[in-house]
């Protein structure tokens, strides 16, 4: 018997897990080497052992070791799917409710006058309850956070942070303070000449927002939250125009400042697009953007409003520079781009290659897969293309077992981003995983209510004021 029969048979008697990826496995990881085998290089080649056979080894092998111990990951997973088939019906239900494929109407926005505080969005009007009413029995107080029935600026940034499940950063605080100083009497208003409004946690500072109504406070995680917003993503700023555009501070994680500050045209696309580090610069590109289309009569104001901008910023030491150093530091620390183009991050090691690999998929062909699903005339045609995408699942489910969390955060992202509704549970399983491992529950949070509710429209108030 030749050395590369030998190590032939020693594979096949091998009872370990095959690893997926075979003799093209590029893991340096100790750990998965322990775990998995892997097969001769040329005896792959040669095609001795095929694909399904390996597959087939792996399952039967999976399928025993479940019934003897179930590694953390899988605990986790386990119990994700069971709140699929118990939890999860009402969300998926309130979705479909709640999505109007191909309707234009669900594109446009609704019209109200931009000085009005009411909205005709909130999520049912019956037995809603005050803002106030989410204050009390927790760590906050009114009265301490209250003067003359109203949130005290030098307070707000815990209120949001109690209602909103983020904090936010010095540079939101000041352009509140900007923003009054154009508009006392209506700051959220302010920018309304560049057809730009205030919107989600600057809520806070209307005019009876303690005494406002709302249906619980699940429903606040989706103020303004629009279709394509992934719980990384919060809108502070929106335009009055169809195409959705809005505005919002990206942070990769619950507990870090945001990184920049980006763009997404609702009505268009899924493409997030970041901007500038903070607000300030991200409003001076808006300004030079208004700039260069606007009318002769339009120009003067819009310049105007642009020079308050800058030298409210230069007085204060707050940078309008586009890529700064910190974007350009994410930028490097990505580890996929995902469909939205924001790109994640999450904790890699370089020399183990641990944290992240890539998906059994590239990105065209997870498109093409997702366009199935969702062009599918029946549930019959739909279950090719579905089971194909459960074994992309089933492997980065994998990956996440290997410490490779970054995976199933990548496609519970796409799936996200695709807005296809038939894999919506698919998406809360996966990002459930994923920010269960990475330890940040509050995006867990956020990204369950939105997917209760996930809607189309532009007016995505859900606090009804009085």
């Amino acid at each position: 018997m030749s050395d590369k029969e030998e190590e032939f048979k020693v594979y096949k008697e091998d009872t370990r897990i095959p690893c997926q990826y075979g003799a093209k496995c590029y893991q340096k990881n100790a750990i998965h080497h322990q775990k998995y085998k892997h097969p001769p290089a040329k005896e792959m080649k040669k095609g001795k052992i095929t694909k399904r056979k390996m597959i087939n080894n792996k399952r039967k092998q999976e399928a025993n070791d479940q019934v003897s111990s179930i590694s953390p990951q899988k605990k986790i997973q386990k119990t994700n799917d069971e709140m699929t088939d118990k939890d999860l019906y009402n969300a998926v239900t309130n979705i479909g409710n709640n999505i109007i494929e191909d309707d234009d109407t669900s594109c446009e926005v609704t019209a109200k006058s931009e000085d009005s505080n009411n909205t005709e969005s909130v999520e049912n009007s019956n037995n809603l309850i005050t803002i106030a009413s989410l204050l009390h029995g927790g760590d906050i107080e009114n009265r301490r956070y209250l003067k003359n029935g109203e949130i005290l600026p030098s307070t707000a940034k815990e209120i949001i942070s109690h209602l909103f499940f983020i904090e936010m950063p010095e540079d939101f605080f000041q352009l509140y303070e900007f923003c009054k100083s154009i508009c006392e009497r209506d700051p959220l208003n302010a920018l309304k000449i560049v057809h730009l409004q205030l919107v989600g946690p600057y809520d806070v500072f209307g005019k009876g927002f303690i005494n406002a109504k709302v249906e619980n406070k699940e429903a606040l995680l989706r103020h303004w939250r629009y279709y394509y917003d992934p719980p990384e993503f919060q809108t502070v700023i929106k335009s009055n125009t169809k195409d959705g555009l809005h505005f919002g501070y990206w942070r990769d994680d619950v507990f870090e400042k945001p990184v920049f500050v980006a763009k997404n045209k609702a009505a268009v696309n899924c493409i997030i697009d970041p901007v500038a580090e903070n607000i300030f610069g991200t409003l001076d590109v808006h300004f030079e953007e208004k700039l260069k289309l606007a009318t002769p009569f339009e120009k003067t104001p819009i310049a105007q409003l642009r020079q308050k901008l800058k030298s409210f910023a230069k007085e204060r030491n707050i940078t309008l520079e586009k890529r700064a150093e910190n974007m350009q530091a994410r930028e490097r620390e990505t580890v996929a781009r995902t469909f939205h183009k924001a790109g994640i991050v999450v904790p890699y090691d370089k020399k183990t290659q641990l944290g992240y690999r890539n998906l059994a998929v590239s990105n065209s062909e997870l498109q093409k897969l997702l366009k199935q699903i969702e062009d599918a005339p029946a549930l019959e045609a739909r279950k090719i293309p579905m089971s194909k995408l459960d074994e992309v699942i089933r492997l980065a489910t994998i990956a996440a077992d290997e410490c490779d969390f970054g995976t199933v955060l990548e496609l519970g992202h796409d799936l996200f981003s695709s807005g296809v509704f038939s894999v919506q549970t698919k998406v809360l399983n996966l990002l459930s995983l994923a920010y269960n491992l990475l330890q940040r529950s509050q995006f867990l949070e956020i990204v369950t209510a939105h997917l209760r509710n996930r809607r189309r429209s532009l007016d995505l108030s859900v606090i009804q004021f009085n």
